[in-house]
C-alpha cells in the first residue's frame, strides 16, 4: 500500500478538529508544540482557541509562523500559517491565523511517532557541513533529533541513518520543520520531514513504524 501527500482545500478543516501547533524558538519566544481546537474558518483565516501548553494558554507573538496539523479520524491536514491576532471573543481566548501554504492531507499512520534512539549524520544541502545527531523518535514521514548544530527551519538537509539492517537512509532529502532549544544543554531539538520518498521506500518506513506500534502495545511483529 502506498502512502502519500494530497493537496486539499480549506473546506476539509472543520470546526472542532484538534490542532497541534508547532513553533520554532527564537530570541523572543521559547517555541514548542501547543494544543488547540478549530473554532471557525473564514476564507484563508483560521480562528482557534488560544494555544495551550501543559494546561496554560500561551499567546504566540503576532507575525510568527507556525506549522499546524489538524487531525480527524483518518487523516492529518498539515499547513503553515502566521499569527494575525490574539484576543477574546464571546468569553473565549482565541488566536487568528492566516494560511501561508497549501493544505496537505496525509494518512494518519505517517504521523504516529514512537521512541527510537539511534545515531546518524546530517548534511546541509549545498554545503560540506556534516553534523552528528541522535534520534528521539521516528514516524513514517520524519524524525525528531537532537544535535549541537545551528540549522534554520526550512533548510533542506541530507540524512544518513541505519534504521535497521534492511532499512537504511543514505543522503535522504529532508527538511527542517522546527527547532527548539533544550534547557541547560548545548543541544537543540529538530523536527525533520522526509522529502521525495518513493512509494516503495515510504511503504517500508510505514511497515517499520507499524512494527514499533505493535511492540509498544505488546504485540508480535511477525
Amino acid at each position: 500500500m502506498a502512502y502519500f501527500f494530497e493537496e486539499v482545500d480549506i473546506n476539509h478543516i472543520k470546526p472542532g478538529l484538534p490542532l497541534k501547533i508547532e513553533v520554532s524558538s527564537t530570541n523572543e519566544f521559547s517555541g514548542g508544540e501547543f494544543k488547540s481546537t478549530v473554532d471557525d474558518i473564514q476564507g484563508d483565516l483560521l480562528k482557534a482557541g488560544m494555544p495551550s501548553l501543559k494546561g496554560r494558554f500561551v499567546p504566540i507573538p503576532i507575525g510568527m509562523m507556525a506549522r499546524i496539523s489538524a487531525v480527524d479520524q483518518s487523516s492529518v491536514y498539515v499547513f503553515y500559517a502566521s499569527v494575525l491576532s490574539n484576543g477574546e471573543e464571546n468569553g473565549m481566548t482565541v488566536t487568528t491565523f492566516k494560511l501561508r501554504s497549501t493544505i496537505r492531507r496525509v494518512q494518519r499512520r505517517r504521523f504516529l511517532r514512537f521512541e527510537f534512539i539511534m545515531n546518524g549524520t546530517l548534511k546541509v544541502a549545498g554545503t560540506d557541513q556534516v553534523y552528528d545527531f541522535m534520534t528521539k523518535d521516528i514516524s513514517a514521514g520524519g524524525l525528531r533529533i537532537l544535535m549541537k548544530a545551528n540549522v534554520d527551519p526550512g533548510q533542506i538537509v541530507l540524512v544518513t541513518l541505519d534504521i535497521d539492517e534492511n532499512l537504511k537512509l543514505h543522503d535522504q532529502q529532508s527538511q527542517i520543520v522546527r527547532k527548539n532549544d533544550v534547557e541547560s544543554s548545548e543541544l537543540s531539538e529538530y523536527g525533520l520531514t522526509f522529502l521525495n520518498m518513493t512509494s516503495s521506500f515510504e511503504d517500508r518506513m510505514t511497515r517499520f513504524v507499524f512494527k514499533l506500534e505493535l511492540k509498544s502495545r505488546g504485540g508480535k511483529d511477525d
